[in-house]
């Protein structure tokens, strides 16, 4: 009867372990009650509507308040990046392997990792809602219409001061360009030009199938012909895009360029300034795709990938960058022409601390690499020398 209870116990106790979550995952999911309660209460929007008329009391312009309320969110978000770029290996793992599973079996996957409180999984998780509660915060800031109608006092902290009205610094000037007069191609001089350049191309081609036996073994050469392969497969990623702009840049090129300052008035939709925002968009998102298969061609080569099925890839991922930059362009111009000229201002800040920060915040953070093993590549494609 003993023996009995006995094993009722361990049975018992395996099974409330088994329900148990870890301490990291059981951790995240009271922060995120915490921060959801605290955000629809109102607290995130309270928190940054008395950033910016902080920065502004200071400031006593309302443009610059906005580029410090980005600078500012950057320099808090600082500490996640700190411990993303410790856990960055792990989560590159967790990547490759759901990569090699079946799309229905991806949750599964995911799923279990949270439940075995996966470090790099569960941080994952958290800096994705805290972002995106911040970007969504700063964002409906920018929305109201604070600028004629008075803020209501609640949404300030009681230490920051109530910000006299009207409100300065609404007239934000940026340097752009105007062109006078323009003059055209003609077709034939258009169709030859890109005749020329093809040609070039395919000569260049020929040349290094003709002298490959001879030269392959010259890796000062090879450096070079992978350098080109590279720019020939970017070019191509872009092809019809370049064949477009270049053709309109040639029917109308600039003779008298005149650069003005424009002014927007950040209480007021600005057509020019919802342009210039969604150009710095797709910009902004092809750079990051860039930048991210540049990464991963080094692993690739790390991982001794033959460079035919890198250069397909690198080719594919960059093509799906001008897709997506351009598709967020179209959206961002949509909703920033809804709103007041302060949001376009505000999405501008963001991206050029993003494009910057390389050479700022990024030098801040350690690098921690580890080898990984890259996914089995749907692509039979035979390697070239």
């Amino acid at each position: 009867m003993e023996q009995n209870n006995y094993k009722l116990s361990s049975i018992t106790k395996i099974d409330k372990r088994a329900r148990l979550l870890p301490w990291s995952t059981t951790f995240m999911i009271l922060i995120l009650i915490v921060v959801f309660i605290w955000f629809f209460r109102g607290g995130s929007f309270r928190f940054y509507t008395s950033m910016f008329f902080g920065f502004y009391d200071l400031t006593q312009e309302a443009w610059i308040s906005i580029l410090l309320v980005g600078l500012a969110q950057t320099i808090i978000f600082l500490p996640f990046r700190f411990i993303g770029a410790i856990l960055n290996p792990d989560l590159k793992e967790f990547e490759t392997e759901l990569e090699k599973t079946k799309t229905d079996n991806q949750y599964l996957i995911f799923h279990e990792k949270v439940r075995q409180g996966n470090s790099s999984v569960v941080f994952y998780i958290l800096n994705f809602v805290l972002l995106g509660l911040a970007f969504f915060s700063v964002g409906r800031v920018f929305l109201l219409d604070f600028y004629n109608e008075k803020i209501n006092p609640v949404y300030l902290y009681h230490f920051i001061p109530y910000p006299e009205y009207p409100i300065k610094g609404t007239d934000f000037e940026f340097p752009f360009f105007h062109i006078n007069s323009t003059f055209a191609l003609n077709w034939h001089t258009i169709f030859t030009a890109w005749g020329m350049v093809l040609a070039v191309m395919v000569a260049l081609r020929l040349l290094w199938i003709i002298l490959k036996r001879f030269l392959s073994k010259n890796k000062s050469l090879l450096n070079i012909r992978i350098s080109y392969n590279r720019l020939v497969l970017i070019g191509s990623g872009f092809a019809g895009t370049l064949f477009i702009v270049s053709t309109i840049f040639l029917r109308h090129i600039p003779n008298s360029i005149q650069f003005v300052f424009l002014s927007a008035d950040l209480t007021k939709q600005n057509t020019v300034f919802n342009i210039i925002t969604a150009i710095c968009t797709c910009l902004a998102t092809i750079h990051s795709g860039y930048t991210h298969n540049k990464e991963a061609v080094i692993v690739a080569r790390n991982n001794k990938i033959p460079e035919a099925v890198i250069n397909k890839v690198f080719k594919n991922n960059m093509s799906v960058s001008l897709r997506n930059g351009i598709f967020l362009a179209l959206l961002t111009y949509w909703i920033t022409h809804q709103m007041p000229s302060s949001h376009d201002l505000s999405v501008l800040s963001f991206e050029f601390l993003y494009l910057i920060s390389p050479f700022t915040f990024d030098m801040l953070i350690p690098k921690k690499t580890k080898k990984i093993t890259l996914p089995d590549l749907p692509y039979n494609v035979p390697v070239q020398q």
